[in-house]
């Protein structure tokens, strides 16, 4: 069983959202006896990786040309700018199954070089709805005008490319819906992640924590509001956590006693603050894919404090207390402060979590979608 998965990034070290689904579901792949034929887009300093031979049959990296001009392309910047011909030609070695990891490599879907070729396509989001809403959440108004700018792109190319993909894949219902609408062979897995059971500690812990990628505009601007509107009159020490906090950022943490920022953690850093926070508090201002950080939460954390769009078409919001106003998670976080974490609450999750969002059965749910052509052999050049 051979796969070729085209990711946009290097999916190792596995220290943000879309690499975390990517890497993981390779992993699942590869105890399911699939071999991955991995292709992945090198840029922004992130490195060749020998980990990643220990789960696929082979692995290709290829440049990302970041050039000015494509911004004048038709196509959008994320798409233009991982178009590959060498991409296309180690493609075309063989007749094996084609996984594009995002609409950002979907470029060679309707490529006529790779016509009856099975082509699947993981929507990571409703990337133009992510991009218009990175257009309203940034301040910088070139910033501002080049999302809006590639979320028309987006919207514009976005049927193209689902014509031309045999079958499309979510990480949300939310998506799945409005994919459906689009075409029938849309399918809901959801996102791959590090878990593989529930390991929730009983008890107390003695801070909140908030944790994501904070160079993220919707992760910054949580932050901020946070530390403003919810802990200038909370006594419990909060913690925030998470990659490349802006300057804005950590000025603000620094105004305030109880709060603490923890810059760059590595993957164990981070997975002990979320195992011994008393609460795992967790909102967003963009309903956008899956909230991969609600995931790990959920798995590894004690209470969950999140508000709606964190939750809206998981079908995790019976597992966490939903809270939209600063008002009510001030009020949330103090009748919590005192409470033990029962091992009920862990049995309850361990029956949600530990089925539908099994990496196992999820894996499976992926290859009983894929035509493996099992009388073909695979030739493979320099990785």
């Amino acid at each position: 069983m051979y796969l070729h998965i085209v990711s946009f990034d290097i999916p190792y070290p596995a220290n943000y959202g879309g690499v975390i689904v990517i890497f993981n579901q390779i992993k699942a792949l590869h105890a399911q006896g699939v071999r991955v034929i991995l292709h992945c887009f090198q840029y922004g300093g992130r490195q060749k990786q020998t980990e990643l031979e220990r789960y696929c049959h082979a692995v290709y990296y290829y440049p990302r040309s970041r050039n000015l001009l494509f911004q004048f392309s038709l196509l959008p910047f994320i798409m233009r700018t991982r178009l590959n011909k060498q991409l296309l030609n180690t493609l075309r070695l063989d007749d094996h199954p084609i996984l594009f990891e995002g609409m950002h490599t979907a470029a060679l879907v309707w490529n006529k070089r790779l016509r009856g070729r099975q082509k699947i396509v993981r929507m990571h989001n409703v990337e133009w709805k992510y991009y218009e809403s990175l257009s309203e959440l940034s301040d910088d108004w070139l910033e501002k005008l080049y999302f809006f700018i590639e979320s028309l792109k987006l919207q514009r190319i976005e049927p193209k490319v689902v014509l031309h993909a045999d079958e499309i894949l979510t990480l949300s219902a939310n998506d799945q819906k409005y994919y459906s609408a689009l075409k029938s062979n849309t399918h809901y897995i959801p996102a791959f992640h590090p878990n593989e059971k529930v390991e929730n500690l009983p008890g107390r812990g003695d801070y909140v924590l908030f944790h994501g990628k904070l160079s993220v505009a919707d992760n910054e601007k949580a932050a901020v509001w946070l530390i403003r509107e919810v802990f200038k009159n909370v006594e419990m020490p909060f913690v925030v956590a998470g990659m490349e906090p802006s300057e804005r950022l950590m000025e603000e943490a620094a105004r305030h006693d109880n709060v603490t920022l923890v810059e760059n953690p590595d993957e164990n850093q981070m997975n002990e603050l979320i195992r011994n926070a008393h609460i795992n508090l967790l909102i967003s201002f963009q309903n956008a894919g899956i909230k991969l950080k609600l995931i790990n939460a959920l798995f590894r954390g004690r209470f969950c404090i999140v508000n709606d769009v964190m939750v809206d078409g998981t079908g995790l919001k019976g597992l966490c207390y939903v809270r939209n106003t600063a008002t009510a998670i001030r009020q949330t976080i103090e009748a919590l402060g005192n409470a033990s974490f029962e091992t009920s609450r862990v049995d309850e999750r361990k029956s949600l979590l530990e089925s539908e969002f099994s990496n196992p059965e999820n894996a499976r749910k992926l290859i009983s979608l894929v035509r493996f052509n099992e009388q073909a052999t695979i030739t493979t050049g320099p990785g």
